[in-house]
């Protein structure tokens, strides 16, 4: 199936239930992705688009070093699941043919800090999208 790069479009709190959600939207449409993620990731993404660092050192940070290091940088992160309502997602490494698994909100939060690419597919963004008519 085709992969469809999307690019984070904002961090948001829900006015009516508060919780923190990153919007994403397809590269070049006006069809975007809404996935639910906690204050943590949501201050880490906010920081990196407006490209502010962190006082200390940040454990996901850490993880992003620590996967080079074992594995390979980070090319890229995949959505590649939506069942009830929940989303999957891997990190794709760089060495060849190798991924982790990764809580999706922690893998937007990597995105954001290594500036990796985040791909879902036509399925994906067909269950759970959202698209705006101009």
């Amino acid at each position: 199936m085709a992969q469809i790069e999307m690019v984070i479009d904002s961090v948001r709190q829900s006015p009516v239930n508060h919780h923190w959600v990153v919007v994403l939207k397809k590269k070049l449409a006006e069809r975007y992705l809404p996935v639910y993620i906690g204050s943590s990731q949501a201050d880490v993404i906010k920081r990196e688009l407006m490209d502010v660092s962190p006082l200390k050192p940040l454990t996901r940070n850490l993880g992003c070093g620590g996967i080079g290091v074992v594995y390979s940088e980070v090319k890229a992160v995949k959505l590649d699941k939506f069942d009830n309502n929940v989303f999957s997602a891997k990190l794709v490494l760089a060495a060849p043919g190798k991924s982790v698994a990764c809580p999706p909100a922690e893998a937007l939060a990597i995105a954001a800090r290594t500036k990796a690419p985040i791909f879902t597919d036509e399925v994906i963004l067909s269950k759970a999208g959202i698209s705006v008519c101009a």
